[in-house]
């Protein structure tokens, strides 16, 4: 323990013996607890608890060693759904040891921690979109239609901050960005299909997307690998057109729809150079003839191919010849110089594979229409 405090205070937290044998760190408003101390814990904490769920009802003490042993289970492994059924059950029998806002916090603080397993885990996800639900429930049973659309908004974006940080720790989490879809899927668009949804302002709602969307794009491009991120800045860049054109028919054209793909090629073409995941992106985008028309397609479609006669044509510099040069330093001039050359060639595969996608796409949708 004395080793793992001073490592701790190293590191820039805080060892404090009123919050023995925690380790807080507040600046990031982090409780840690050593985990040799948690698998002791753990040990006693798991025979107590299957011992508890055998019993019908519990009393005040048992439900609160329910609450805690709990909690120890999931920390330590997070699939264990006879845990989190056991916290379910403490819900409905209205327990004073368990509320739906004190549940809210313990997955949303398991859900941001930097155990990666626990950031992806589909039962804690599933089970935080359980407490959403039960949480929105309770509140719109008294609360006006404003009320609702305020608090529908807030909990949204505060959710979303939730998915990113999850995302943060765990790159490509399929669970966190399909709670994500959810949130904006149900819960968002539970409030504009309600029969009160004509008080609410289109220009609020476009407003409100934007600011959505801008959010995901700034992130996605500080996480240009992150496929999931991509896919769900499509989902949300569409769906943010579907509501701002509710009443439109046939060709949507959104000027900030086009502003954003705009970006994104250019982002593609100057920093994401082989990035998969951006070309995903584009060619789902721009092969849409539902929200991209012809001219705005044959303009990006020029200005990726322009991108890709100069990365064919581009020759990384001429290589170095000095007969000075030890052996090590022409190997690693050699192995740098095939690495470019590796990049060029899928740069120029994946590019291609996009323009052809997108005329295969084109013609296809069109057809169809």
């Amino acid at each position: 323990m004395e080793v793992m405090i001073r490592e701790n205070k190293d590191g820039g937290g805080v060892y404090d013996k009123r919050y023995y044998p925690f380790i807080v760190v507040p600046s990031e408003h982090i409780v840690g607890i050593p985990k040799p101390l948690l698998m002791l814990v753990f040990a006693d904490s798991r025979k107590k608890f299957y011992d508890l769920i055998k019993l019908s009802t519990w009393t005040d003490e048992q439900a609160l060693e329910v609450s805690q042993t709990s909690l120890v289970l999931l920390l330590v492994g997070s699939e264990n759904l006879t845990a989190i059924n056991a916290r379910k059950r403490l819900l409905i029998q209205n327990s004073e040891i368990a509320s739906l806002s004190q549940e809210f916090r313990v997955t949303t603080v398991i859900l941001c921690s930097r155990l990666q397993k626990h950031s992806k885990s589909p039962l804690i996800w599933n089970y935080h979109k359980h407490l959403v639900s039960a949480r929105l429930t309770q509140f719109i049973k008294t609360a006006t239609y404003r009320e609702r659309a305020k608090y529908i908004e807030d909990l949204c974006k505060s959710e979303l901050q939730t998915v990113l940080v999850a995302a943060e720790h765990h790159p490509k989490n399929y669970y966190a960005w399909a709670f994500a879809r959810w949130l904006f899927a149900d819960v968002y668009g539970s409030l504009l299909s309600s029969p009160s949804a004509k008080y609410y302002s289109v220009v609020f709602v476009r407003r409100y997307y934007e600011s959505i969307v801008k959010k995901i794009e700034k992130w996605c491009f500080s996480h240009p690998s992150d496929i999931s991120a991509w896919s769900f800045f499509q989902w949300v860049l569409f769906k943010y057109v579907d509501c701002s054109h509710q009443e439109s028919a046939g060709h949507i054209d959104d000027k900030f729809l086009l502003s954003r793909v705009n970006e994104v090629i250019q982002f593609a073409t100057t920093v994401s150079l082989a990035r998969e995941s951006v070309w995903t992106f584009v060619r789902l985008v721009v092969g849409d003839v539902n929200y991209v028309s012809d001219s705005e397609r044959n303009s990006y479609i020029r200005t990726i191919n322009s991108y890709l006669r100069s990365r064919m044509g581009d020759t990384y510099g001429a290589q170095v010849k000095d007969d000075d040069m030890s052996k090590k330093e022409k190997a690693k001039l050699q192995e740098h110089q095939r690495i470019l050359d590796n990049l060029r060639d899928k740069d120029v595969y994946v590019v291609g594979s996009c323009l052809n996608w997108i005329a295969m796409r084109t013609h296809l949708k069109k057809a169809a229409v």
